[in-house]
């Protein structure tokens, strides 16, 4: 017989899975009342935006656009007016169109995930599927006969057969691919991964997002290609037309400097790195930014169709780089040429602020967020995200014409914090943004050293996710709510100070997020194994400080996890809710996993009654953590 707690959190998993009310008062102040659901991955603005997102040329010279809020495909005729609006009936997450044209391919994002073919012609949805969680960024094999999607918080991507939508394939990632790209010959299947994967270690070697390198038809992992340590927050991944390089979007963060070094463009740089699909080897990682201004937060990534031309959105500086290739390329190879150390070539190129000068021009897209890209000879057109209109630029001039999708340029409250948090002109010399270390309003999995506790105290960044809700803030509660941190850090990361108005709107915005459900669930329900780790999880009395409706007793505890000048420090307690989106763990991230964080890590049993368990019981504590 189960328990009553076991009881009480199954109906309160399976309440939200229906879009019931799970956080009692808190689900009553965030969700407005024609949507009761729990689960997003997006704030609710309380009116309608477009939110352009990916924009993808089709054959006759159109483009196919996805709106993210606003649930809509647009496609646009070789004048750059709308011909169609498709509802697609929830959140797309990129699009693919056929090589006739006449056929789009879009993922909408969701806990239980889709995939439509729809005909662009007709605007009808012909088909639908299931799609595993959060699926995005599709992409067609050459042949047209596959498409590919990636699963970020499965770390899978998925294969289909474009006619029939089956699935006919899916393989590992390192972790949270978010973005495809194809080998020149099709034969390999290049999964960009968003963030490094969790070792669990202080001081591993290389601290870095990686490109997971896969069979296309089987996607069995084929090899791994790191990225220079501190990469995050990787983006988009394009093959050049070419086919001689692929090349990607990604910050590095410099986080074994103290924040103090904002100045010197020395905590975090905006990169694209080179990576040569014949030896599947790393080839140069250059950096966007100039010597005292930052591009902060690249996105999107195009070419022109001859390839003479790169072009990169800066979503966090709201500008687009238009880059001479060919001249980026021969910069390149002298530095090969001039040096046979090919590591520290690398290195070189990868720390130098004034590599691009003379070959890159900065644009100011006159709106906020450019994010995907799509290019034809003469213009490269950008969503801007937050401004509800799409961007024409124009090549050679640079200049900027704004093209109306439809869309809601009035910029509510919510919003406001939404595009604020994202916003890098907000820091000083636009280095960084809040998301560029909340990867996603998250964590990005690094040691930071901030200055709310001194020098030389490195600590992982946390989740926004209910910070408004659980003071105090900062793991070592150092803040004495939310409200404080947003304020403080504006002050002391960003090294700015802005008017009270942009941390109220930063305030409402966070205290709109919502977690996204968790795709440790099984059918939306607990597993067996989480079944059984409930249990353990009252037994080993996690649920006395991990306790209500966030899982946080709100208060600060010494469990014995502290190190060196940590020793007997109480640590504020977490919330659990998404925690399986968070790895590392711990304060300073040694932990790789939860079950790490018990077996290895908690040897005076005083971060619950743990050292008894055998590891079938860690195994199913940790099921039962990773569903919440």
């Amino acid at each position: 017989m189960k328990s009553e707690y076991m009881k009480r959190t199954i109906l309160i998993a399976a309440a939200a899975v229906l879009g019931g009310q799970i956080f009692g008062s808190f689900a009553a102040e965030i969700a407005p009342s024609n949507n009761p659901a729990v689960y997003s991955d997006i704030p609710d603005y309380g009116e309608k935006y477009l939110s352009p997102d990916f924009v993808v040329a089709t054959p006759d010279g159109g483009l196919a656009i996805t709106c993210r809020t606003g649930d809509e495909l647009l496609l646009l005729s070789p004048d750059k007016k709308v011909s169609k609006r498709i509802q697609l009936g929830g959140h797309p997450a990129g699009v693919a169109v056929s090589a006739d044209g006449k056929t789009a391919y879009v993922p909408i994002c969701a806990p239980k995930g889709k995939i439509l073919k729809i005909d662009t012609q007709s605007g009808e949805i012909r088909k639908s599927a299931p799609a595993g969680h959060m699926p995005r960024a599709p992409i067609l094999s050459r042949d047209g006969k596959t498409v590919y999607l990636a699963n970020q918080f499965e770390n899978l991507v998925r294969a289909f057969d474009a006619k029939t939508l089956a699935e006919t394939a899916n393989g590992k990632t390192v972790r949270e691919p978010f973005s495809l790209a194809l080998s020149p010959d099709g034969k390999k299947l290049y999964a960009l991964n968003q963030l490094p994967e969790a070792k669990g270690g202080l001081y591993e070697e290389n601290i870095a997002a990686a490109v997971s390198v896969l069979d296309a038809k089987t996607l069995a992992p084929v090899a791994k290609i790191d990225l220079p340590n501190g990469s995050i927050n990787a983006e988009e991944i394009v093959l050049s037309p070419d086919g001689k390089f692929l090349y990607l979007t990604h910050v590095v963060g410099r986080f074994n400097v103290p924040t103090s070094q904002v100045e010197r463009g020395w905590i975090s740089t905006n990169a694209v790195s080179i990576i040569d699909p014949k030896s599947d080897t790393l080839r140069a990682t250059f950096l966007l930014d100039d010597i005292e201004l930052g591009a902060a937060n690249p996105y999107g990534i195009a070419f022109t169709p001859d390839g003479s031309k790169l072009i990169v959105a800066h979503s966090g500086t709201h500008e687009v780089s238009v880059i001479d290739r060919p001249a980026l390329e021969k910069r390149i190879e002298a530095k090969y040429a001039a040096n046979p150390d090919a590591a520290k070539v690398r290195e070189e190129i990868c720390n130098d602020l004034a590599f691009l000068s003379n070959i890159r021009k900065r644009v100011d897209t006159l709106g906020y967020a450019p994010r995907h890209l799509a290019a034809d000879d003469k213009h490269a057109y950008v969503g801007l995200y937050y401004s509800d209109v799409l961007a024409e630029i124009d090549l050679e001039k640079l200049s900027v014409r704004k093209i109306g999708i439809g869309g809601n340029e009035t910029l509510n409250e919510v919003r406001k914090g939404d595009l604020y948090f994202h916003d890098a002109r907000l820091c000083f010399q636009q280095w960084l943004s809040c998301t560029t270390c909340h990867t996603e309003v998250r964590s990005d999995g690094l040691n930071w050293d901030l200055l709310n506790d001194g020098i030389g105290n490195p600590k992982q960044s946390k989740s926004m996710l209910f910070a408004h809700f659980t003071p105090p803030s900062m793991i070592t509660a150092v803040r004495k709510n939310a409200n404080v941190a947003v304020r403080r850090g504006i002050r002391f990361i960003q090294f700015t100070r802005r008017p009270e108005a942009d941390s109220k709107a930063i305030d409402k915005y966070l205290s709109s997020l919502r977690p996204v459900e968790s795709p440790h669930l099984e059918n939306g329900e607990l597993s067996d194994a989480a079944q059984r780790g409930m249990i353990i999880f009252e037994q080993a009395k996690c649920s006395v400080c991990h306790s209500g409706e966030f899982y946080t007793d709100m208060k600060r505890h010494d469990v014995g996890s502290g190190l060196n000048e940590y020793k007997g420090f109480k640590f504020d307690t977490p919330t659990l809710r998404e925690v399986w989106r968070t790895a590392p763990y711990l304060y300073d991230g040694r932990a790789k996993t939860i079950f790490d964080m018990f077996k290895y890590h908690n040897a005076e049993n005083r971060h619950g009654d743990t050292q008894s368990l055998t590891d079938d019981d860690l195994q199913d504590l940790q099921a039962y953590v990773e569903s919440l």
